[in-house]
């Protein structure tokens, strides 16, 4: 009897053990692990429920999301702030720097984004050319967006984006449009949006997009794109080609207020299908201006761009870009040559019922430029020059000051297929900076005007002079 029990319980014991670790730790184990307890790190999410909000005087939720620092990724801690948060709630970025190092798509619903320093992107450019969000339009990448309604960024004059974007000048040097360059912001499938106090420096491409969206007000924004490597001193534009400061895509009623822009590329663009854009108080350092465009680059698709009112707009050369345009209208020839990014062309559609005014420029190279067969390709362009099926109408123009940096002041040649008409020029009082070549200083193509449109001295003409601009046209 006694050896039955001996024996069942033997085998008790060996079936426990094989559940339940009998076994007893070492002091030192004991030791380390209670010290884990007792200094183990604070989460770097804090949550609380019933924040009361002095901006709008309700209790919403907060989410503070606190950085990880020493370059450790902090992409997913943010996509938990949100999930938390964005629905209603704050959610708050106290630190100076927070690392992105992968592809993010946020939702906010009635939030606020509050950025009290910057979202660092990452370096690995192998990593991004494989890892992004697509966007269709001249096959394009994107690194970061927003999605939602009634929602505010808030960049509290300190913060915002930095893209890390000198290893991406360096990476496309001089060639444009190089694939991979994925842009630093984007607005997306929005509604009722306010960005202020924003800034976006060293943006990879494109530093912000606002696509198929409305009501999105960009208040206090800030660009800069330079390049601190003394090798890019050897291109004209130190590299800083398609550093667009923003971009509407197939977006209605976007207001741009108090917008600086430095970098080597469009300022403000106003690619296919933007409807009722605003901007004012406008500053832009080097680059290509103000964009119309490029429109119409896709064969057999209409575009248009319509409603459009600038004022108060300034434009300045930089130390590391020239002025290339002043204000740009530029539209693809009428035949599809290519393929998207630098290729394509015979879209057709129209822009019209556009009004800019109270324009300052200095020593630009083109203040005013109608292009109607834009390509970036390599050819003889001269048997596609009338082809454009694009038209720009009911466009005026009003209290241009400043100077041209040599002899053209009004460049524009439009198609003869679809030639410009009712547009209205007034106070234009842009001195060019040269007078060798006055032939030059004020040409329109395939341009309807009349006695009462305000530019009577404009005149046809086909001289290549001063046609070289860098690669821009």
């Amino acid at each position: 009897m006694w050896a039955k029990s001996l024996i069942a319980g033997s085998i008790l014991s060996t079936a426990v053990a094989g559940i339940i670790d009998l076994s007893i730790p070492f002091a030192s184990e004991l030791v380390s692990d209670l010290d884990a307890i007792i200094h183990s790190p604070p989460s770097v999410l804090e949550y609380q429920g019933g924040y009361l909000d002095p901006k709008t005087q309700s209790k919403r939720p907060l989410c503070t999301l606190k950085a990880l620092g020493d370059e450790k990724d902090d992409s997913d801690n943010l996509v938990a702030a949100v999930e938390k948060c964005g629905r209603g709630g704050i959610i708050r970025l106290p630190d100076a720097n927070y690392t992105i190092g992968k592809p993010l798509e946020l939702v906010l619903v009635n939030a606020v984004l509050d950025l009290h320093g910057w979202l660092s992107f990452t370096s690995d450019i192998p990593y991004w050319l494989e890892n992004h969000f697509d966007f269709p339009f001249q096959k394009q990448s994107l690194a970061f967006i927003i999605r939602g309604h009634d929602y505010v960024l808030d960049g509290n004059d300190k913060g915002g984006i930095d893209g890390n974007g000198q290893y991406w000048y360096n990476y496309a040097k001089d060639f444009g449009n190089k694939y991979g360059r994925p842009m630093s912001l984007t607005i997306k499938d929005s509604k009722n949006v306010l960005v202020k106090n924003f800034s976006v420096i060293q943006p990879q491409f494109w530093a912000s997009l606002v696509w198929g969206s409305e009501n999105v007000y960009f208040k206090d924004f800030y660009v800069n794109a330079t390049s601190f490597n003394p090798e890019s001193s050897s291109d004209e534009k130190n590299w800083l080609q398609n550093t667009d400061g923003s971009d509407t895509y197939q977006s209605h009623n976007v207001t741009y207020e108090n917008f600086v822009y430095q970098g080597g590329d469009d300022c403000l663009a106003f690619k296919p299908n933007s409807t009722l854009i605003t901007a004012r108080n406008v500053t832009c350092f080097g680059g290509t201006g103000i964009a119309f465009g490029s429109i119409a680059q896709y064969a057999g698709v209409k575009d248009i761009i319509e409603d459009v009112l600038l004022e108060d707009i300034s434009l300045y050369p930089s130390d590391q870009c020239p002025g290339y345009q002043g204000v740009y209208f530029k539209s693809w020839l009428g035949y599809s040559i290519g393929v998207p990014p630098n290729g394509g062309g015979g879209g057709y559609g129209y822009a019209r019922n556009i009004t800019v005014r109270d324009v300052y420029m200095e020593d630009i190279w083109h203040p005013l430029v109608v292009q109607s067969d834009l390509t970036y390709l390599e050819f003889n362009r001269k048997q596609y020059a009338d082809s454009g099926l694009f038209e720009w109408s009911n466009i005026h123009l009003k209290n241009f000051t400043g100077t041209a940096l040599a002899n053209r002041v009004a460049w524009m040649s439009c198609s003869k297929i679809t030639p410009c008409h009712d547009w209205t020029f007034e106070d234009i009082n842009i001195r060019p900076g040269k007078e060798d070549h006055p032939e030059i200083h004020y040409t329109c193509n395939n341009f309807v005007l009349g006695g009462n449109d305000g530019l009577t001295q404009c005149h046809p003409s086909n001289s290549t002079l001063e046609t070289d601009n860098g690669g821009t046209l």
